[in-house]
């Protein structure tokens, strides 16, 4: 992968996985572009941020482990022709 830079304070890059197309037992097509929840692969971490006490806060997710957030959460940016989500720690709701 090329060096596509490093997120600042306690924001995480994202890669969202793909989501398969979905069919009922019918043949219908289903949406699955209205999940509430996307997983995704953590692509790069920040260094942590500055807390209150001035020390370094460092995130609790690493890069290569796969999350759970909200669909529409963070800010989608295009790296190097890549689609990526930049999110806040905060965001993400879990390590799976």
């Amino acid at each position: 992968m090329a060096n596509i830079g490093k997120p600042l304070a306690d924001r995480v890059l994202l890669k969202l996985e793909d989501v398969s197309e979905s069919k009922s037992s019918g043949g219908i097509i289903l949406n699955t572009t209205t999940q509430t929840i996307q997983t995704a692969e953590v692509v790069e971490v920040s260094d942590g941020f500055i807390g209150n006490n001035g020390e370094l806060i460092k995130l609790s997710v690493n890069r290569g482990d796969k999350v759970l957030i909200n669909n529409g959460a963070g800010q989608k940016v295009k790296l190097d022709g890549v689609d990526y989500h930049l999110v806040r720690e905060s965001e993400i709701l879990m390590v799976v």
